[in-house]
């Protein structure tokens, strides 16, 4: 084989290893028994890195939405808000292992997309296989958006969403409402959280409550700009940034 040249393994491997790094981790657990234990876990694997450990869901939950993790570790009962209440508040795209000493639970873990279902007492042999399925989830969804794809949390599911064929995103309270042809997505964040995860320039936030997608433009001016029969305000304070940006779109 030429040396230059490369194999599909070989570029495969490549991509793989670009796309892996260390998971940013969270534990939540009111027993201080299980979570040592937990933290010793998760410290000794060289693919994790334990950022916070809670005891408590909702001090977790104050901090987790404002500064986005990997990988959260959560045990289901707690006292004053459980392991589901706190996954229905919860804001951020993380992925999560539910930890529980009751079986029963382990369906409705999934309901909520759980990466696995961890059974008290588990083994290190059982842990291992649970970060595998998270690093291999973490690594595909790295992949994939690359080609502009975006995982989001709509109706307690991860759903992936391909953020060229957005129209609009705007406000909704707590949540944002994402408008694309097929379907519109209803995720709980804020906007300027979302538009950070956007990541493409071609995405503005022209108001308070709407973001649009500037190749969706169909017509605008100095009030509003239409997009499929919709009109959207403009701010004032936008109004030259997206005639300049408008005249710049291929």
């Amino acid at each position: 084989m030429n040396p230059n040249t490369f194999s599909p393994v070989h570029i495969k491997r490549t991509i793989n290893n670009y796309y892996m790094r260390t998971l940013k981790c969270v534990i939540v657990e009111d027993s201080n028994v299980h979570r040592i234990l937990l933290e010793r876990l998760v410290e000794k694997n060289v693919q994790l890195q334990l950022y916070r450990s809670f005891n408590s869901g909702s001090e977790a939950l104050s901090v987790i939405n404002k500064l986005p993790v990997d990988l959260i570790f959560l045990d289901i009962e707690m006292p004053i808000m459980n392991g589901f209440e706190f996954l229905r508040k919860l804001k951020v795209s993380a992925q999560v292992i539910i930890i529980s000493q009751n079986p029963k639970y382990a369906l409705e873990a999934f309901d909520y997309n759980a990466t696995d279902f961890l059974l008290k007492p588990y083994s290190k042999n059982r842990f291992d296989i649970a970060i595998g399925k998270a690093i291999e989830k973490f690594r595909k969804r790295s992949l994939s958006n690359t080609d502009g794809k975006l995982m989001v949390k709509h109706n307690l599911k991860q759903v992936e969403l391909n953020i060229h064929t957005i129209h609009w995103v705007e406000a909704l309270g707590d949540y944002v409402k994402v408008i694309t042809p097929e379907k519109n997505y209803v995720i709980l964040s804020t906007m300027s959280a979302f538009h950070e995860r956007l990541k493409d320039d071609k995405f503005v936030r022209i108001h308070k409550s709407f973001i649009i997608n500037l190749n969706m433009v169909e017509r605008y001016n100095h009030e509003f700009i239409e997009i499929k029969d919709k009109k959207i305000p403009i701010s004032r304070t936008k109004n030259l940034e997206l005639d300049k940006l408008l005249n710049c779109v291929d």
